[in-house]
């Protein structure tokens, strides 16, 4: 039964994860969620039919290309809607309620938006970031967390906020959008899960950066956006923060 739920989970994951691509395009391009009702190819603008749409099958099928005009499309397309199956199994088998369940999978869905949007377009948008806020501080409300979680968010955006005031050779260290998701951070994971968090995004952070500088993928002053590091730990912390916390004790 439970490996049958997992298959239903990750197969509405991988349609949440076709939003979300759809979403990235229209978003980034200043279009409506709402108003454009039919997806369309992003090179001829051509209506996609409903078999274009299928997640992941669609990309293999016809080869990682546009059926409509040959032109080749981005990887990003099934990383996406795989990652976010994925995402979704795990929140599924780690809930506890069904309340929280519903919450968490809004959440995830939306820091896999968040952090493939970084990653496209160098920025978080403000709006996705006061969502998660507001759903954060939502299952505050329903876990009946304690305050502590309210101070860490405080310290958490704070500390974000040093380091956007800090230049490097002249560029921001941190963007605006990253204040945002540090506060929604506070509020998602509390102390010292947070902590946890913010030191998985700085040492992914340097060691993917390290080895894009080393392999000349980038240069020295290339800005590389940090959103997709912080939602990583924050994904990570999440679930196996008190884990990885005892762990470290038992060592040190």
């Amino acid at each position: 039964m439970y490996l049958f739920l997992g298959i239903m989970i990750f197969l509405l994951g991988l349609c949440v994860g076709s939003f979300i691509n759809m979403a990235l395009w229209r978003v980034g391009n200043n279009k409506s969620l709402l108003k454009e009702k039919r997806s369309y190819c992003d090179f001829c603008k051509k209506k996609l039919k409903w078999y274009d749409n299928v997640p992941v099958l669609s990309f293999l099928i016809y080869k990682g290309k546009s059926r409509c005009c040959g032109k080749k499309l981005s990887p990003s397309y099934p990383i996406v809607e795989i990652l976010t199956g994925i995402i979704f199994v795990l929140n599924f088998y780690y809930s506890t309620t069904y309340l929280l369940l519903f919450l968490t999978f809004i959440i995830l869905g939306l820091l896999v938006f968040e952090a493939a949007f970084d990653f496209k377009y160098m920025t978080l948008p403000d709006l996705t970031a006061f969502l998660l806020i507001g759903l954060a501080l939502l299952r505050w409300l329903v876990l009946g967390t304690p305050k502590s979680f309210l101070v860490s968010a405080l310290i958490s955006g704070l500390f974000i906020l040093l380091l956007h005031k800090i230049k490097i050779r002249g560029h921001e260290a941190m963007g605006d959008g990253d204040i945002l998701l540090a506060v929604f951070m506070g509020l998602f994971l509390g102390f010292p899960n947070i902590v946890v968090a913010f030191y998985i995004a700085f040492v992914m952070g340097a060691i993917v950066g390290g080895f894009l500088i080393l392999k000349k993928i980038v240069g020295r002053l290339t800005p590389i956006p940090f959103g997709p590091f912080l939602i990583l730990g924050t994904v990570v912390a999440f679930w196996w923060g008190e884990k990885i916390i005892r762990i470290l004790e038992i060592r040190f």
